[in-house]
C-alpha cells in the first residue's frame, strides 16, 4: 500500500518511503537501535522517539557530520564513524533492532549479515531495505516497472514540496548481488528471514533472532490460573500490512 505523507515526516525519497515501516518495527521493541549506514541521520531522527537509544553509524565522515548536526538536539541518539567491522567497538547482543537501508549492497553480503545477527539481542529484529542487481526476466521486469513508478511518486512528492533525493556517498556503489543471492545468503545466516520485493527498486528483509528456551526441568509453576511460560502468538506477522510501496508478494521465505 502507499505511504501517507504525514507518515514520512516531511521528506520523501525511495529510501524514506520505507522509514514508517522501520519505525513501526522499532516501536514494537522500544529498545536500543543500531542504524547502519545512517547517511544524514534522517532515519535515526525518526527512530529516536520510539526507542530507548539510537546509535547511528556510517563509514563516511561527511555523512556522520550531517547526521550529528541533525541529531544534535536529540538526547537519546548519536552518530559515529564506523566501517561496521568486528574490530569497531560494538558489543555483541546489545541491540533490539539493527537497521540497514540501502547499505547492504556496499558490504560483503554474508559477513555483513553475520555481523548484524551477532549484534542483536535474542528476540531482536534485523530490518533491511536493500538494493539488488537484476538477474533474469522477473528481476528485469521489476526493474523496468520501478522506473516510471518511482518517477511518478517523485513528481507527486515534489509537487507537495517534500521530495529530497536519497543520500549518496561520494563514491556510490552499484549492487552486484541479485535478490536470489540475498535470499541464499539469508537462508544460511538468518534462516527464517522474510524477503519482500517491491516496486521502488528496493527489497525488504525482516528477521527475528531466536530466543533460546531453557530446558524443561519437570517442575511446573502456576500463576493467575495458568502455567508460567504459556505461549503467545503474533497474529500480525512480519510485514503483514507494512508495504511501503506496491508489492506483488513474498519473494521468498529463507529457510
Amino acid at each position: 500500500m502507499g505511504v501517507m505523507v504525514d507518515e514520512i515526516g516531511g521528506e520523501w525519497n525511495r529510501d524514506a518511503a520505507y522509514h514508517p515501516w522501520i519505525v513501526r518495527i522499532a516501536a514494537e521493541h522500544a529498545g536500543d537501535v543500531l542504524d547502519v549506514g545512517c547517511g544524514d541521520g534522517l532515519l535515526a531522527q525518526q527512530l529516536a522517539p520510539v526507542s530507548r537509544t539510537v546509535t547511528a553509524i556510517d563509514r563516511s565522515g561527511v555523512a556522520v557530520a550531517q547526521a550529528s548536526k541533525r541529531l544534535s538536539m536529540v538526547a537519546n541518539a548519536d552518530a559515529a564513524v564506523s566501517e561496521f567491522s568486528s574490530e569497531w567497538g560494538l558489543t555483541p547482543e546489545s541491540y533490539d533492532v539493527v537497521t540497514m537501508v540501502s547499505v547492504l549492497h556496499e558490504l560483503p553480503l554474508v559477513p555483513a549479515l553475520e555481523r548484524a545477527a551477532s549484534l542483536l539481542k535474542p528476540g531482536g529484529t534485523l530490518v533491511v531495505v536493500g538494493q539488488a542487481a537484476p538477474r533474469g526476466a522477473l528481476d528485469m521486469l521489476f526493474a523496468l516497472l520501478a522506473v516510471p513508478y518511482a518517477w511518478a511518486l517523485r513528481l507527486f512528492y515534489s509537487w507537495r514540496g517534500i521530495y529530497r533525493p536519497e543520500y549518496l556517498s561520494a563514491a556510490p556503489v552499484e549492487p552486484s548481488c541479485s535478490l536470489e543471492d540475498v535470499v541464499d545468503a539469508a537462508s544460511l545466516v538468518v534462516p527464517g528471514a522474510e524477503v519482500h520485493r517491491g516496486l521502488l527498486g528496493r527489497f525488504r528483509l525482516r528477521w527475528s533472532k531466536p530466543v533460546e528456551v531453557a530446558p524443561i526441568t519437570g517442575e511446573i509453576s502456576y500463576i493467575a490460573g495458568g502455567p508460567l511460560g504459556s505461549e503467545t502468538h503474533d497474529h500480525d506477522g512480519p510485514g503483514a500490512t507494512d508495504d511501503a510501496d506496491t508489492l506483488v508478494g513474498w519473494t521468498s521465505a529463507a529457510n
